[in-house]
């Protein structure tokens, strides 16, 4: 497909998503929310890619929605005068489900790399992959209140799932900055690394993950978020199906045989 709002690069078993709109500070618009949409199901269809990275290019990983989708904008005003149900059911809203949960669900591993600013839309997309790295420059900010808007990419779920919701009302109430060391301490932040480093650190992660066992991994990310919803019985029900599973894969029996013969394991996803 033609992708002219987002690079894709696929590298020894990683993907990686750029947003590539380094003038708009890789700000959401239409077109890129439905080349992200069709990348991250083109993704999920390719079996030689085992993680997904998601970063932003130039200094910023995501500013948010594009202004043009606001009011007085070039398309904001087609937005503007439709009725409350119209807007509910408009294609931003529509494709904003599909991009959230098209990450979410996505069976591979998904690292966020936040290089810069990351607000509004953009925040609730790094919530939606499985880590997020970042660096001394890595701001985050919510920004609805700021604008008289709910937050409609998911952010009254997203965020008090990974900060609490004390953190997260607080966010949502006053608009304001969380920076790179706070947010790794709440657990925004998988890991804060100096910014000439988080490349870097970002393959090492990746190239970790995308060495592992291809089902077992694909089943500890459904049964997490899975989880979030059910009580211990029934996740104790789920992992005893999940692991019998992985007993008998090939993986595991690869697994068995190198940590016996002290070598690396090979993988296979079998």
């Amino acid at each position: 497909m033609s992708r002219e709002t987002i690079l894709l690069k696929k590298e020894e078993k990683i993907a990686t998503i750029i947003l590539n709109r380094p003038e708009r500070r890789n700000a959401i618009n239409r077109q890129m929310m439905e080349e992200l949409i069709t990348t991250i199901e083109e993704l999920a269809l390719d079996e030689e890619v085992k993680v997904v990275m998601l970063t932003g290019a130039g200094k910023a990983f995501c500013s948010g929605a594009d202004v043009d989708l606001m009011t007085g904008g070039k398309e904001g005003e087609v937005l503007g005068e439709q009725s409350v149900e119209e807007l509910r059911r408009s294609y931003v809203f529509v494709a904003a489900k599909k991009l959230i949960l098209g990450l979410r669900r996505l069976e591979k591993p998904t690292v966020a790399v936040i290089n810069g600013v990351c607000i509004g839309a953009g925040f609730d997309l790094a919530l939606a992959c499985d880590l997020r790295l970042g660096s001394e420059n890595t701001i985050f900010m919510c920004g609805f209140v700021k604008i008289g808007l709910f937050p409609g990419f998911g952010a009254t779920w997203l965020y008090p799932r990974l900060m609490g919701s004390g953190k997260a009302l607080e966010m949502l109430y006053t608009g304001d900055a969380l920076n790179a060391g706070e947010a790794e301490r709440i657990g925004v932040l998988n890991k804060v690394v100096p910014a000439a480093d988080l490349e870097k650190e970002a393959l090492t992660l990746t190239q970790k993950i995308a060495a592992g066992p291809p089902i077992a991994l694909r089943l500890m990310k459904a049964q997490v978020y899975e989880g979030i919803n059910m009580d211990l019985e029934m996740a104790l029900g789920h992992a005893a199906m999940c692991e019998a599973i992985t007993l008998a894969s090939q993986d595991h029996k690869e697994g068995v045989a190198a940590l016996r013969e002290k070598r690396n394991p090979n993988f296979k996803g079998q």
